[in-house]
């Protein structure tokens, strides 16, 4: 019997195919293969490829860079009263970290990183739940002078946040996020501060090893898109091929130099070898994630990620309306749901998802 290729694997085929056909000679900067030095680990949960300390002083300086403006504060306020000394750290990411990504409709996406689900409620329902295919993503709206200041977050523990960066990874929900430019506007202490240091390179070493699996020969600038493109080929997301340049344009420093290094240490190891001044080649052989195994992570992602959704519609006090934001946002496509269908939206949506979906404006 013939073995039913997932639908996101297609996509990545189809990329791929794509990509040799348009760009049959990439072009990016000249990088001298090193061998990685001074690895940093930890006893209990040691990544495949330890991050080098240069690597990690890299990361360590950017997540703490970050567009100061008073809703940053009027949130990160709002944490620290909700969650107290529970609360390790605040990670903001996504499109807004950069005005260059970011557009009039966006809204800021942190992650509340916390010690202790019980500490977050006393109903033992809500904090047992969030044990079950974390984190949990909640929606926040705050008034102020008159104003309405909205954001996402989610809600993971810190044992759950380093996981999500192991080998015990059952996704790359976490991992996809963290392995983009990320900043960290709330940690508790010195200690927590370098724990998401730590989840942060992590996430960029295992996403730079799965991304190889998707390419063959490269330069730069398509290896450090490979890595941005994993989180979307794992997850049904409403987004295009514009969010991965937008991504790697606002923050093409921090990629260049991060990514840049994990190729040198990867080089360094055999996995992947020079061609010529600007390109490098996939050694096959040595490849740390297969291509059959990357299949299987990003079909398995996608069920996770699908599966989400039930508690999302409960957590997310008015999910209807940020999905149909998010489309008017991403493909400007207003989609009107009238009244009488909104209670019924789970049965008589589908209509909608299958349209989008044939129209190429869900993947």
């Amino acid at each position: 019997m013939r073995r039913r290729i997932h639908p996101g694997w297609r996509g990545l085929r189809s990329w791929q195919e794509a990509h040799h056909q348009n760009h049959p000679r990439p072009r990016a900067q000249v990088l001298e293969p090193v061998k990685a030095t001074n690895k940093m680990t930890t006893e209990s949960d040691k990544p495949a490829t330890p991050p080098t300390s240069t690597q990690n002083e890299l990361v360590a300086s950017s997540i703490r860079q970050f567009p100061q403006d008073q809703e940053i504060e009027l949130f990160r306020n709002w944490f620290q009263k909700k969650y107290q000394d529970n609360l390790a750290g605040l990670v903001f990411f996504g499109s807004c970290l950069s005005e260059k990504s970011k557009s009039a409709t966006s809204f800021k996406d942190f992650i509340a990183v916390v010690y202790d689900y019980r500490k977050t409620s006393r109903n033992p329902l809500k904090w047992l739940s969030h044990w079950t295919l974390p984190p949990d993503l909640f929606h926040l709206a705050l008034e102020e002078n008159g104003r309405t200041h909205e954001c996402k977050y989610y809600l993971i523990s810190t044992s759950q946040l380093l996981d999500s960066v192991s080998d015990r990874a059952k996704d790359l929900y976490l991992l996809g996020r963290l392995s983009k430019r990320i900043a960290v506007i709330h940690a508790r202490d010195d200690a927590a501060l370098e724990l998401l240091v730590r989840c942060q390179t992590r996430a960029m070493q295992k996403a730079a090893e799965m991304a190889l699996a998707m390419l063959d020969s490269f330069d730069l600038e398509n290896f450090i898109k490979a890595v941005l493109r994993l989180s979307y080929l794992s997850e049904t997301r409403l987004e295009d091929e514009r969010k991965i340049d937008s991504l790697y344009e606002a923050h093409r420093q921090f990629y260049e130099q991060t990514y840049g290094m994990l190729l040198r240490e990867m080089a360094g190891k055999k996995i992947i070898r020079p061609e010529g001044e600007k390109l490098w080649r996939v050694i096959g052989a040595k490849l740390p994630v297969g291509r059959r195994e990357l299949e299987e992570i990003l079909a398995q992602s996608r069920k996770r990620a699908k599966a989400r959704w039930p508690k999302m519609i409960i957590t997310v006090d008015n999910w209807l309306d940020q999905l149909l934001a998010k489309l008017e946002r991403t493909y400007g496509i207003k989609l009107e749901i009238p009244a009488w269908e909104r209670p019924v939206i789970l049965i008589t949506g589908w209509r909608h998802y299958f349209r989008l979906k044939r129209q190429g404006k869900i993947h």
